[in-house]
């Protein structure tokens, strides 16, 4: 597969430099993305050489990595990077930060272990007590078992094939490190409220609030600046310059945030999501107002980077075409992103449906592949039900409650994120009123889809279907907004442009202009009635781009090739509406 580092803004030496966190930044960063030093061993003590590179943060298995290697649960990744810091750039403390590192990793400085950690998809952070000037040495060491029962997986599978892909191991995530004051605000968490036009800021900071105060802008003018209480906590009315953010105004205000000695820059947009009575139906409303949303549904995978996409550019030019084709929204399909596509949907006007991770044992696929054909329920409180869908074992339940508040923490700011799906198509699935309890006591502000597709215990804001081997057809018991969270899924090969000699989809087409007649014959005839007659509120279409076997994106696997005409998709999303 070819892949053009022109097309993407590659830097083949040092990628992805731009800075990871735009909700959370300080003044100070130094970027470790590059070449380090690397081995696959047996053992988990270091190897006494390294005779192989990599290309952080590409994964061992995406061919960016330069290693291109499938690994085994027995084998150890060993990575290592010396580096100094600029002169003058630590000024207290050097935090280390991990965008994402699957699966267990332990983290050395100088020969001493600093930190363990264990999960996939979610960053942590390092203080480097053990930092020295000039020349250090850091290690880290992995393992990953992709089929393992505990740790999330998503679309990860040792055997990929069809709509399950290639597993990603090792660090996979941007690595960088910052300077901070011996005193730092660990986190914020900021909570528009809409109908009161004011923003609710409430930090986590280490230490002894001594001064505090939080200032809003707007492109560079100052509109409000607040104190913050003794704990870091604080509203600022925004009444006298209120600005809506919405898919056609995405406006973002800037925020100032310094307590003590410690400064972090964000920034906010004032939305509300909610769920209103209109036409007789329940459907979705955006600042009190009804929403139709027509969405993609997104992957978020590249044929060289697996889930890393090869720079900030590639993923700003995904959304940037689903923006295009008149799409108001877009599903992120069980992974999490860094934070710079979100901060892109942002800025886009892209809402956002962010799907948790999948995981738990191997599932038995007769209650998975049989589903869409045989419409039979399954209460998911069962000790049966768990172990049907590979959640027998207590610790994998815990493992997943876990990533669940981690999570909703890292992404509570994202202004676009507009609901979370907890389970999709019945993986992994299990308690969904506990995990819906809990996850409305960390976030009542977006609404959710508790479970996507199939096995409803009719809970959550959505009575959510997918559909692909049939005709639409749905009902709206009026109690519910009405959701297809799938379908479509037409394929459409172009040869040199596929991943593989196989090839998945749901209904085929062979040339481009057939593929875009048929999805305009769908929605005409299909979607657009069922807005009409049944109040559907939300569709979501399979699929932004083919990944490996599938065959059924908008645009092909390598991004050279867009499918379906955009002026045209453009016209259809232009009719979607109540």
């Amino acid at each position: 597969m070819l892949l053009s580092p022109e097309c993407w803004n590659l830097d083949l030496d040092k990628p992805l430099q731009e800075y990871p966190t735009p909700q959370f930044r300080r003044d100070s960063f130094f970027c470790l993305n590059g070449k380090w030093d690397f081995e696959i061993t047996k053992s988990n003590d270091h190897p006494f050489s390294y005779t192989k590179k990599i290309l952080v943060p590409f994964s061992v298995e995406a061919p960016l990595s330069g290693v291109g290697k499938r690994i085994t649960s027995d084998d150890v990744l060993h990575y290592r990077l010396f580096f100094s810091l600029p002169q003058g750039f630590a000024r207290g403390r050097v935090l280390l930060h991990f965008e994402a590192v699957d699966q267990k990793c332990d983290v050395f400085l100088n020969g001493v272990k600093i930190a363990h950690h264990e999960g996939g998809y979610l960053s942590f952070t390092i203080d480097m007590m053990e930092l020295r000037d000039g020349d250090n040495c850091l290690q880290v060491d992995v393992k990953d078992d992709t089929s393992s029962p505990i740790f999330p997986r998503g679309k990860q599978m040792d055997k990929n094939g069809g709509i399950w892909y290639t597993p990603t191991s090792g660090i996979w995530g941007t690595v960088w490190v910052e300077s901070v004051p011996k005193e730092v605000i660990k986190g914020i968490r900021l909570t528009p409220k809409f109908d009161e036009k004011i923003i609710q800021i409430n930090c986590d900071f280490e230490g002894k609030v001594i001064q505090a105060e939080a200032e809003v802008s707007t492109r560079g003018k100052s509109l409000a600046k607040v104190l913050l209480d003794d704990r870091g906590n604080g509203i600022v009315d925004l009444k006298n310059f209120f600005e809506p953010w919405n898919p056609s105004h995405p406006f973002l205000y800037d925020l100032r945030i310094k307590i003590n000695d410690d400064e972090v820059f964000s920034y906010f947009a004032m939305r509300k999501f909610s769920s209103i009575d209109f036409g007789g139906w329940k459907v979705f409303a955006l600042n009190n107002e009804p929403l139709f949303l027509s969405g993609v549904l997104d992957q978020g995978y590249f044929p060289a980077g697996g889930l890393t996409a090869p720079s900030d550019k590639a993923m700003l030019d995904d959304l940037q075409m689903i923006k295009d084709m008149g799409f108001n929204m877009v599903r992120k399909h069980i992974k999490i992103e860094p934070m710079r596509w979100y901060y892109h949907c942002d800025q886009l006007g892209l809402l956002v449906n962010q799907d948790f991770v999948s995981g738990g044992a191997p599932y038995k696929m007769k209650y998975i592949v049989l589903r869409p054909f045989l419409n039979f329920g399954m209460d998911d409180t069962l000790t049966q039900s768990k172990k049907n869908l590979g959640r027998e074992d207590v610790r994998s339940r815990a493992r997943f409650i876990e990533d669940l508040h981690g999570t909703v923490k890292r992404l509570y700011n994202c202004p676009s994120i507009f609901s979370w799906t907890i389970f999709n198509e019945g993986w992994g699935q299990f308690d969904t009123f506990q995990c819906l309890s809990l996850l409305r006591i960390q976030d009542n502000t977006r609404l959710v889809d508790a479970d996507s597709g199939w096995y409803d215990q009719g809970l959550g804001d959505f009575d959510s279907h997918h559909i692909y081997f049939r005709k639409l057809r749905m009902k709206n018991d009026g109690k519910r907004i009405l959701s297809l969270s799938e379908f479509g899924g037409y394929s459409c090969r172009i040869k040199d442009h596929v991943f593989s000699s196989r090839n998945f989809g749901y209904k085929s087409f062979g040339r481009k202009d057939e593929l875009t007649r048929g999805i305009v014959s769908l929605y005409a005839d299909q979607v657009l009635p069922l807005i009409k007659n049944e109040g559907l509120s939300v569709a979501v279409l399979t699929q932004l781009s083919d990944v490996e076997e599938e065959t059924n994106g908008l645009v092909t696997y390598d991004r050279h090739i867009i499918k379906v005409d955009v002026e045209t998709m453009r016209i259809i999303n232009g009719k979607l509406s109540f």
